[in-house]
């Protein structure tokens, strides 16, 4: 099964965002079998996403499209789609429209003219339900090519693929059903154990397997025997990654950092580090990830405490008398701020901590971190203890820190892996 991959917006011609979409469509149909013969980008002209679609309907069997659904007048892909079998025609859905009058209600927002537009599809496709939005996928054929047109919002376009475009693909071209996995940060493999309980029996069905790897746990769900049916796989998928949540990463995320990037992205946000213990291991982790100069300025390693003082405006008395020292709370909290209000972004995030093997005392052993954490509304800190040595510190430092901004971004408040009472 060939597929092609159209992109739509002006955002994404103009590289204000990256098109995390469709690395994670064409990585969902190599999942399913299938093979990503064409990807393109259009911008929100409707004349350019009809000719990129007639293209793409020339060298795949299935279409799949992101963005320009939703309510503003660039939002075109409908219109175009209309062009393309209906000569331009569109009619109101009753089943859609009442899924977005309810959407509304349920938000507290009017349903206005523009919120309802989205209601409207071509007459001769069929709307694909959004559980996580106002804007209804469309279903169409055209010269012999099935397409299907998801919201551009990366929440609402996995949420579609995994309820209805997986599922169709899966049924129609007879693809082979690739074992489902579920990627979570900030556990323990005994700790994910414990979330799942009896899910692990081995005569469960689907079989759940665990796997530990830098820092993240690997949830599988496989049909052995090819007896479980796609819904009953869909639902124990649900299951788990409520069960691990919050620590279960966006699907489609590999990393922590690609998480991060992408919850950033949701709410337009910018961030900076402020480093000391983990020598620019923050900085590195997110770097790692290709496209993050969108949403990462820029950092400090400020190693020594002249430096804090001098490049984050760290007030020199907090490290000499009675002061807290290096690592404190009332030093990460001033490195944060800081570095926040020098680089311009919208968070900043600051470590200082004992890494060892020297330098603990009986009140600081070694593992004691501090984390700071500063945003446009808040200015707190958090202490963690890491466990082992000084490798194992740092990183599990750059991953704590990592999990705080994303959970931050995403509107998340639970505890974080290793931070102690205080």
């Amino acid at each position: 099964m060939n597929v092609a991959i159209l992109s739509i917006g002006d955002e994404l011609i103009g590289g204000r965002i990256v098109d995390t979409n469709a690395a994670f469509l064409s990585s969902q149909v190599a999942l399913l079998g299938g093979m990503t013969v064409l990807r393109m980008t259009v911008g929100d002209r409707r004349g350019d996403i009809v000719d990129a679609l007639r293209r793409l309907s020339k060298h795949a069997e299935i279409v799949l499209v992101t963005g320009g659904l939703g309510p503003t007048p660039d939002d075109l892909t409908r219109w175009a789609a209309a062009d393309l079998v209906d000569g331009g025609e569109v009619v109101d859905d009753s089943e859609a429209m009442e899924c977005v009058r309810n959407w509304c209600s349920r938000v507290g927002l009017p349903p206005t003219e523009a919120r309802t537009a989205v209601a409207q599809r071509p007459p001769s496709s069929q709307f694909m339900s959004n559980d996580c939005g106002t804007a209804p996928g469309i279903r169409m054929t055209y010269a012999g090519a099935d397409m299907f047109m998801l919201p551009g919002p990366s929440t609402e376009m996995r949420s579609m693929w995994h309820r209805h475009v997986g599922p169709a693909l899966e049924a129609s071209a007879g693809l082979r059903r690739a074992p489902i996995e579920v990627i979570a940060a900030g556990l323990t493999e005994v700790q994910a154990a414990d979330q799942l309980g009896s899910l692990l029996d081995r005569g469960s069905r689907p079989r759940l397997g665990i796997r530990v790897g830098r820092g993240l746990i690997r949830v599988s769900l496989e049909d052995p025997d090819g007896k479980v049916t796609a819904a009953d796989m869909e639902k124990v998928h649900r299951k788990v990654r409520d069960l691990l949540s919050p620590w279960t990463l966006p699907e489609g995320s590999e990393s922590l950092s690609e998480a991060v990037g992408e919850a950033l992205q949701g709410r337009g946000w910018t961030m900076a580090t402020a480093e000391s213990c983990t020598g620019g291991g923050i900085g590195a982790a997110i770097t790692a990830q290709p496209g993050s100069s969108v949403w990462y300025v820029g950092g400090w390693v400020t190693y020594t405490n002249e430096m804090k003082c001098r490049e984050l405006g760290v007030p020199p008395e907090l490290f000499h008398g009675s002061g807290p020292g290096a690592v404190s709370e009332e030093v990460v909290l001033a490195m944060a701020a800081g570095a926040r209000a020098k680089s311009g972004a919208n968070l900043a995030i600051a470590v200082s901590g004992i890494a060892g093997p020297n330098g603990g005392t009986e009140s600081k052993p070694v593992g004691t971190v501090w984390v700071g954490l500063a945003s446009c509304d808040s200015l707190e800190a958090r202490l963690i203890r890491a466990p082992g040595d000084r490798d194992q510190v740092r990183a599990a430092t750059i991953a704590t820190a990592l999990q705080w901004v994303r959970w931050r971004a995403e509107g998340i408040n639970s505890f974080l892996q290793w931070e102690a009472k205080r």
